[in-house]
């Protein structure tokens, strides 16, 4: 059975991006808590959000660099990836304890939020010998 997790929800604070030494090589990656709401009907029929969880998530590479410079606190995102279990070490006990996160495959953000959207100029493609066509 595949370890996969997709889920929608609310940027906790914007992604910080770190450099980290994976087997000799540096490589980049951008950590963030994300709030996955959960909603559902009351019993007027109406949505209302009824739980929810936080989970760090880690998105790699260009992926990742990407969602540090665009991305920011309160952001709505669909995260799509899978989780991973590690331990940590409880500040008052010293007792390492089991938690999740998830490895990010993707980040989407969600348009319900976003005011203003700019893109970046086409870069220019470089002709080929052979293909100039005389103005």
């Amino acid at each position: 059975m595949p370890n996969t997790f997709s889920g929608k929800g609310n940027l906790a604070d914007s992604p910080s991006l770190k450099t980290i030494m994976v087997k000799g090589e540096a490589r980049t990656v951008a950590e963030m808590r994300v709030f996955f709401d959960e909603f559902s009907h009351n019993e007027q029929g109406e949505i209302e959000q009824d739980g929810g969880f936080f989970m760090s998530v880690s998105l790699w590479a260009k992926k990742g660099e990407d969602a540090a410079r665009h991305l920011r606190k309160g952001a709505r995102v669909k995260v799509d990836g899978r989780l991973q279990q590690f331990l940590y070490k409880d500040k008052d006990t010293g007792k390492e304890l089991p938690a999740f996160q998830v490895i990010a495959d993707d980040i989407n953000l969600s348009l319900s939020r976003v005011e203003k959207v700019e893109f970046r100029a086409k870069r220019e493609q470089p002709v080929e010998q052979g293909n100039q066509h005389a103005a």
